[in-house]
């Protein structure tokens, strides 16, 4: 491949994403406990995790991910054995996927009631206190894990 032609370079909107993401979990990560949380982005840097996994799935399926895919049908294609492009840290991928997807949900529909109760909070601030900001981390920690399974300059997957 000549310069400029990588699967890194061919996706200028992944590294956007990606720079975006970075320079909000630094700000995130320099809050300490007891610190003033009006700095904080929580929303904003869960939101941007979400949109970065779901991208960089449906990049990593090419052709074969199509424009009414969601995330789990753009999950399911990319770990299924048939594929064999990505893997969720889990060893039953299917749950891997709902997990996923249930978190991408609850940001997507704002729907913060359904997931407390689903952690077992009795609030939804009960739940941002306790359960939002490991959620969040949990994600990044996922679209870390499928990143470093695709060769940055070929986009094919990496040997296991």
């Amino acid at each position: 491949m000549s310069e400029g032609t990588t699967f890194k370079d061919r996706h200028r909107e992944m590294q956007e994403i990606a720079r975006e993401l970075a320079l909000l979990r630094s700000g995130n990560l320099r809050h300490r406990e007891g610190d003033p949380q009006e700095r904080l982005l929580l929303i904003s840097e869960a939101a941007l995790t979400c949109l970065a996994l779901e991208r960089f799935v449906r990049i990593v399926l090419g052709s074969d991910a199509a424009p009414s895919d969601t995330l789990y049908n753009l999950l399911q294609k990319a770990v299924s054995s048939r594929r064999r492009l990505l893997r969720l840290p889990w060893d039953d991928q299917e749950d891997g996927i709902r997990r996923v997807v249930n978190v991408r949900n609850t940001l997507l529909h704002g729907n913060y009631e359904t997931a407390a109760q689903a952690e077992g909070c009795a609030t939804v601030a009960e739940y941002f206190k306790t359960k939002f900001a490991s959620e969040t981390e949990r994600m990044f920690e996922i679209l870390d894990h499928l990143m470093k399974q695709i060769d940055p300059h070929s986009g094919l997957p990496l040997a296991p």
